[in-house]
């Protein structure tokens, strides 16, 4: 089944001249038998039995297997070749160390993918006179009984041919007995090629002797049925020494004709004969030994189980333990600064956003309304107000319930109800402040869907004067020693609870406290701010800073500064203001005159038909661009309403005595303008007598549009209670800041304003802290891959006992992958705690510092990244020593070259 031609092997040294080991061999071995190679130490037999068994290339020729040439074969086709056809059993036997008796026998199953049972496994023992020795370990066995397992690693597979290198070389004689009598009872069902030096065991064993000398056939014999004649190769005479034609001499001849020469001298020769020839051994035949069509030929390839290959390359880590240590320390460092930069290298406002308010502690949503200004390429976040329709959006997409909070046009401070002389300091004031933000109609089911409470009362119901107010109000009440307005009492409250059924005078009317709301305001986090600033560090100035925008945030936009009233109030309020829109957006200029006039509040024309004095007498359904009502106090220059009183004549009067003048009006922050042109005539006046506006003017619809730009809801802010799950809370900061149509809904609170500020510079820190780690993950993929190659000196040898037995290189991978993988794992742990906690560490200084951003945010894209990363680092730092180790011949690894 298997014939060699023509064959040649020259080894090329780096320096010297090649050697050729084998020289034009052509041989034909039968199916089955015993063979035994012989020759001196350097004739070519060990390389021949590499060839012929692909753990060594050859130059020139052809091996043929069972009808095939291996001509075209590549190495893995001799790696499947061995796994299919091939059982080896070496000299050093070239067990696995780190397995069982049963897991060395069983490996070679699994190699050509059959299953390895116990059934299979005691009955390859018994067969090796191994019984009960599958689960020990080969340092518990004898050189025999590792010979023995090595042969039953060898026959498990049922090989057609079992070659032996020197199986006993290591052994005492006894013992290389049993082992060769074991093979000859297998050569009856198989061949077998032993490669021997003992020419003794050669002729009591074997059915062929092939006798090799420089790298050639010089004998080819086998045992015949007739026992020959004996026959003397060295015959002594006191003439000289006789050598047999054909006869090679021995090391054991030299020493013979050695001693007879020195016997000759000495005049004490004996004649003697010097050995017997091999009796019963006659030249081979060659035309007995049958060729193969190579129709039976199949090639079954190997695959390593993947829990065998991390046992053998979880072993070879033991072996190197201080360079493993040192190793992984460096490695986790590596991999803990890459975490470590890409939780700021992947920057994302929306999670940092969320993170930052989390960690704050906000407890409420606030809401504005902002526009994408595309001639200057930013976004205007004041002179929009809320819609209703905004809320109810925004309480579809996010689940989250807001009201909207209404600016009167005269200010809700309830200073009059304060003590005047109280001992308070600008700081105490700034703190307690004394007015509210706004006012918004708040049920207790809307309490309810916001996550607050009432702590005393009730809310206020119908048409009556009556409000609530939240803890922080009741509580500056307490610390400014509340009165009731017009009188000088001053009484002492227990708690804020106690506020409640007080009255408080807003805007000249009077009003009673019915409730006390707890908004989740905490008061007791911001009482540094009272304190007097003296002699501050730098980094404690920053903190101090950073708490006092979180007030401002937390007191101007929340529900803390707002009165809560009755829908049946809040409607009232806003109509009694006229309908008018305050925005920050517009003014009037006079500039024939050098004079500007702010007209925070505008109007539609169709909102005052009713109110309007017309100059000329005539009703206009529409204005034109250069035709302007105005509130009386534009005219009059009192600017405070209901303090001067004219009549509907003298208004008009004024309104002619202005005449045409050149003007324009300032839109979009006073950047964008307006020309009205030589000939804006003020053609109305509605009178703001009684009335709590000022300043205002009615245009026409095009310029009101423009003007208020989408934004002509009646509410200033919108305010809620924070959801109570994070994930909740990402979904409505991302819905916050998309930019559908050019319109978002930023949140107005201390952690926003401080990422707006800073977003862009966070972008592009971001990018140089992603390029550093990705820096710092090479850094880690050179340290293994540093560590494989050199873990490589303590594996060739398993390697090549792996490829021997029929292991392909991508088995080989999976070993070294195995390790890499390993060690990946432990430093993917270590450097996903370390990161943790110096994130965390971080963010704790950070925030201590005055910063109220999150910066570095780990979570589970980091543990992700890191996983993936470290895969990949093991499977880049094994692939390169892979390459090189399964590029090397499998003869060169066993004997560690």
């Amino acid at each position: 089944m298997l014939e060699t031609k023509g064959l040649y092997k020259i080894y090329k040294p780096k320096r010297g001249v090649p050697v050729t080991a084998l020289k034009n061999v052509n041989i034909r071995f039968p199916d089955r038998g015993m063979v035994f190679l012989l020759g001196k130490s350097g004739s070519g037999k060990s390389t021949l039995l590499n060839v012929l068994g692909g753990l060594d290339q050859y130059n020139k020729g052809e091996i043929i297997i069972k009808g095939v040439s291996s001509k075209a074969f590549k190495q893995k086709h001799f790696d499947s070749y061995r796994n299919t056809y091939v059982g080896f059993i070496f000299q050093e036997y070239n067990v696995l160390e780190e397995f069982t008796v049963g897991a060395n026998i069983a490996l070679a199953l699994q190699l050509q993918g059959k299953k390895a049972t116990d059934d299979a496994i005691n009955e390859i023992l018994n067969e090796v006179d191994l019984t009960g020795f599958g689960g020990r370990r080969p340092n518990e066995l004898s050189g025999g009984q590792k010979q023995r397992v090595a042969i039953a690693r060898a026959l498990v597979k049922k090989p057609e041919i079992i070659m032996a290198d020197e199986p006993t070389g290591a052994l005492d004689s006894a013992t290389g007995k049993q082992v060769l009598e074991t093979l000859k009872k297998l050569s009856k069902k198989h061949l077998v090629i032993v490669v021997s030096h003992d020419r003794e065991f050669a002729e009591q064993y074997a059915d062929r002797i092939i006798e090799l000398a420089d790298g050639q056939v010089i004998r080819d014999v086998e045992r015949t049925a007739e026992v020959m004649e004996a026959a003397q190769p060295l015959t002594f005479s006191e003439s000289g020494v006789e050598v047999q034609k054909g006869y090679q001499l021995t090391e054991e001849d030299r020493l013979a004709i050695n001693q007879y020469l020195a016997e000759l001298e000495s005049g004490s020769f004996t004649i003697r004969q010097k050995q017997k020839a091999s009796a019963g051994f006659a030249p081979t035949d060659l035309a007995k030994i049958p060729h193969r069509d190579g129709a039976s030929f199949k090639l079954i390839k190997s695959k390593l189980p993947m829990k065998n290959a991390f046992k053998i390359g979880g072993s070879g880590l033991k072996h190197k333990k201080i360079r493993l240590t040192v190793t992984i320390l460096l490695s986790c460092v590596a991999f803990g600064l890459f975490g470590l930069s890409d939780t700021f290298g992947a920057y994302n406002h929306i999670k940092t956003c969320t993170e930052s308010m989390i960690d704050t502690g906000i407890t409420y949503t606030s809401i504005a309304k902002s526009k994408y200004i595309e001639e200057f390429e930013y976004w205007q976040d004041y002179g929009y107000n809320l819609k209703e329709e905004d809320l109810s959006s925004f309480e579809e997409e996010t689940g989250v319930h807001l009201k909207g909070v209404y600016q009167p046009i005269e200010e809700w401070s309830f200073s009059e109800n304060l003590k005047s002389d109280a001992n308070i300091t600008e700081n105490e004031a700034h703190l307690y402040r004394d007015s509210f933000t706004g006012i918004a109609a708040i049920t207790e089911k809307d309490l309810e869907q916001m996550n607050y409470s009432l702590i005393a009362g009730r809310m206020p119901e119908g048409e009556k004067n009556e409000i609530a107010v939240s803890q922080y109000v009741a509580e500056v009440l307490i610390e400014r020693q509340y009165t009731q307005w017009g009188k000088e009492e001053y009484p002492l409250f227990s708690g804020p609870k106690a506020i409640e059924g007080i009255t408080l005078r807003l805007a000249g009317t009077d009003y009673t406290v019915v409730g006390i709301v707890d908004t989740k305001m905490d008061l007791e986090r911001y009482e540094v701010l009272a304190e007097e600033e003296t002699n501050l560090s730098t980094a404690e100035e920053l903190v101090r800073y950073a708490l006092e925008q979180e007030f401002a945030y937390a007191s101007n936009y929340s529900l803390a500064r707002v009165a809560m009233v009755s829908s049946e109030t809040f409607d009232r309020m806003v109509s009694q203001d006229f309908p008018v829109i305050t925005t920050y957006r517009c003014g009037l200029d006079y500039s024939n005159e050098y004079q500007y006039l702010p007209l925070h509040q505008v109007g539609k024309l169709s909102d005052f038909t009713d109110q309007i004095i017309w100059v000329d007498g005539v009703v206009r359904e529409r204005l034109a661009n250069n035709e302007l009502v105005v509130s009386s106090d534009v005219l009059t220059g009192s600017f405070e309403p209901g303090t001067m009183n004219f009549t509907e004549a003298e208004l008009a009067d004024l309104a002619k005595e202005q005449g045409p003048f050149e003007g324009h009006i300032y839109l979009d922050s006073y950047r964008e303008q307006e020309d009205l042109g030589k000939e804006v005539r003020i053609v109305g006046v509605v009178d703001v007598k009684g009335s709590e506006n000022a300043s205002f003017a009615v245009y026409n619809d095009d310029l009101f549009a423009r003007m208020t730009d989408g934004g002509d809801g009646p509410y200033q802010f919108a305010v809620g209670g924070l959801p109570a799950e994070k994930s909740a809370v990402r979904q409505m900061v991302e819905y916050c800041y998309e930019e559908e149509g050019g319109y978002r809904l930023p949140l107005q609170n201390s952690v926003t304003y401080e990422l707006d500020l800073v977003h862009e510079s966070l972008q592009v820190l971001a990018k140089w802290f992603f390029y550093i780690g990705v820096g710092f993950a090479l850094f880690a993929a050179l340290m293994l891959s540093n560590f494989i190659a050199t873990s490589i000196s303590y594996k060739k040898q398993e390697i090549g006992i792996l490829r021997a037995i029929g292991s392909r290189s991508s088995d080989v991978f999976r070993i070294f992958f195995s390790e890499s993988f390993i060690i990946a794992m432990i430093n993917f742990m270590l450097s996903c705690a370390g990161v943790a906690a110096a994130t965390a560490v971080v963010n704790h200084l950070l925030r201590r510092s005055g910063i109220l951003i999150t910066v570095l945010n780990f979570g589970i894209r980091q543990m992700v990244l890191l996983f993936l990363v470290s895969i990949l680092v093991a499977a880049v730092a094994s692939f390169f020593p892979v390459k090189r180790i399964a590029s090397k011949k499998p003869i060169d690894a066993i004997r560690n070259r």
